[in-house]
Parts: C-alpha cells; sequence; structure tokens
C-alpha cells in the first residue's frame, strides 16, 4: 500500500488498511511512505512492515546531477521492495511518483486512482475516487471506500490507529489550530474567544502544532493569559503528538492531520472545516463536523470571497463550545474507545 503523504491523509488512508485487515486478516500489508511519518505507522499492528521512500536523498542525487548514484539508489530501493513479492500492489494517492513506485514495487496486481497525472499505463486497474464534497463522502475514509470495494466488495472505510492508552493525573483538551493552507484556518479571534471559555469552564488545554507554529501559539497563550492553556507547539515528535491525542479527553481543530487523528483515535472530536470539508459528518454522537454551509463552500484553492474566509468567519467560538459538551455526554473516557 502506497500512501506517502501528507499526515492527515496517511491517517484517513488507515481505514483503507484496515478494511483490508477485516477482509483477509491472514494478509500481510506492507506501506510505503515519507519518512517523516514512519515512526506512528511502526507502531500499529496491522502493518507488517514500514517500507520508506527517502524522497529527500533521491532529490539531492538528482539536483547534484550524481545520476549514477541516483540510479543505484533506485535499483536498490527497487530491488529490495520485489523482493516482497507482492501480490497487490495499492496506490492510494494518484499521483506519478507513487505511480512511478508502484511500478519499482512490481507486484502482481497494481491498483491506483484516476488523476490527471501521468502513469496510469504502470498500472493494472483504475479506480474512480469521489471528489471532495461529494455526496458518497459523508464521514472521514470515504473516500476510499471505491478502491477497498474493488479490492474487496466491502465499502466501511473507517480509519483506526492504536497506541497505548494512559488516564492521565490531570484531564486535558487537545485544540490543533493551525494548518498549512491560510485558507482552513480558523480567526485567530474565534480560538481565542474559545479558549478563554474552555479555561473558565475549569477545563486545561494543550495546543498542539509543529515548529513553524510556536511563535503563533506563544502569541495564542498571550492573548488568552490563562495558566490552563499550554502550548506544546514545536515541542513534540509526531508520535509524541499522537500519544498525546490518545489520552485527551477531546480534540478541537481544523482540516489538519492532527484533527483527523483525533478521530482515528477515536477520541471526541471536533473538527471545524470551512473552505475545505474532507468529510461532512461524524459517525457517532462522540464527535461532531462543523460547518457553515454557504453557497460557496467548500471552494477550496479556489475562494469567491477575496480571502474574508466567510465560511469560517461565520462558524462562531458558541456553536463550537455547544458541539463539544455534546460530544462529551455522557462521558467518554480512555477506556471506552472501541476499535471499528
Amino acid at each position: 500500500m502506497i500512501r506517502l503523504s501528507a499526515f492527515g491523509d496517511v491517517v484517513i488512508a488507515t481505514g483503507l488498511l484496515q478494511g483490508l485487515k477485516r477482509a483477509h486478516p491472514e494478509a500481510e500489508i506492507d506501506w510505503l511512505v515519507q519518512p517523516e511519518f514512519a515512526a506512528l505507522l511502526r507502531t500499529q499492528p496491522a502493518i507488517a512492515n514500514v517500507m520508506v521512500w527517502e524522497r529527500k536523498q533521491w532529490g539531492v542525487l538528482w539536483r547534484g546531477l550524481r545520476w549514477l548514484r541516483l540510479w543505484q539508489t533506485i535499483r536498490s530501493f527497487a530491488s529490495t521492495l520485489r523482493a516482497r513479492d507482492y501480490d497487490w500492489v495499492i496506490d492510494a494517492q494518484g499521483l506519478l511518483k507513487s505511480r512511478a513506485l508502484a511500478r519499482l514495487a512490481g507486484g502482481k496486481w497494481r491498483i491506483g486512482y484516476d488523476s490527471k497525472e501521468p502513469g496510469k499505463h504502470w498500472l493494472h486497474q483504475v479506480v474512480q475516487r469521489f471528489p471532495e464534497a461529494h455526496a458518497q463522502r459523508r464521514h472521514i475514509g470515504d473516500e476510499h471506500a471505491s478502491m477497498l470495494k474493488a479490492l474487496t466488495k466491502l465499502t466501511d472505510v473507517v480509519p483506526h490507529l492504536e497506541l497505548p492508552a494512559a488516564k492521565p493525573d490531570k484531564p486535558y483538551l487537545v485544540v490543533a489550530p493551525y494548518t498549512t493552507r491560510p485558507q482552513k484556518h480558523w480567526p485567530e479571534a474565534h480560538w481565542i474567544t474559545l479558549l478563554k471559555q474552555l479555561a473558565a469552564d475549569g477545563h486545561r488545554v494543550l495546543i498542539l502544532g509543529g515548529p513553524a507554529d510556536a511563535a503563533t501559539a506563544a502569541a495564542l497563550i498571550a492573548a488568552c493569559d490563562s495558566p490552563a492553556i499550554e502550548t506544546l507547539a514545536g515541542k513534540t515528535s509526531l508520535l509524541a503528538a499522537a500519544e498525546c491525542i490518545a489520552n485527551a479527553t477531546a480534540v478541537i481543530g481544523v482540516d489538519t492531520g492532527l484533527t483527523h487523528l483525533g478521530f482515528a483515535l477515536h477520541r471526541p472530536t471536533v473538527a471545524i472545516f470551512g473552505s475545505t470539508r474532507p468529510y461532512a459528518q461524524a459517525r457517532d454522537a462522540h464527535s461532531a463536523v462543523l460547518f457553515v454551509d454557504l453557497a460557496c463552500a467548500p471552494c477550496g484553492r479556489h475562494p469567491t470571497c477575496n480571502g474574508r474566509w466567510d465560511c469560517l468567519v461565520q462558524l462562531t467560538p458558541q456553536s463550537v463550545i455547544h458541539a463539544l459538551r455534546g460530544v462529551l455526554k455522557p462521558d467518554f473516557s480512555t477506556a471506552d474507545r472501541a476499535a471499528p
């Protein structure tokens, strides 16, 4: 199975992995991924081997015109993959690079998603993937339903990750305000109002994010001025952040991998969507997907509001608080998590 990046997409693709294991519990499934996500996948019992594509190393050789060394590296990597003698090679990404890697892996049957990218001739079978906001992409993971059906006749794709659960000494909420694209961001003023209310309600709150988010998170902390709100942005590895979410009382976040992780770890999660909407509703009462259903949303990379992001501005902190209180009733403890 090939899903190289990005973090949120890797998390969502665990639903395809779990569906394959349900249909073929005896199968050994390897996952080919970029190095930054390998540590998390190595913790998963459903994966036999995590194979790592050293994208940056190959890029250095390419840019340095070290053609012989690059060819040797590619040939060695292909040999490692083909030694596994795969029955199926599944391209769960649909890009030229993932198709090329599928071709390197060999396999008796190569299947992948249709797209405008070249390389479809390297696949034996092409599957249509439902686009974002399609009626059949209601829940997290539904984007892989067509692939799972093509391979197994099953259609229920439920992202699932397993990490050790421990009840923390002091319960906490996790918030994930940051992602790579500004059109996914909820307004900072809304976050300040929300965080202040959470602190006033007696919650301890941990802010998660990457190194690039550290300064913004620190400014958010300063604006809230509450000892109940802490930031771990830029201070944890991806695996440590996942473990933090695994033991959280609940997760609140935008369209980012850490929010998707809340769903995959079966924690109560409130997702704040706007210009992007990878899924439209939660699977159960312990989570919620919030968005303002404007005619222009989701617009993706093509906004019509001149950067006002009306869909996110109109989603109020009060609505998030209301949703959080809803997903926390009845109490959903760490021990209550259920696998799909």
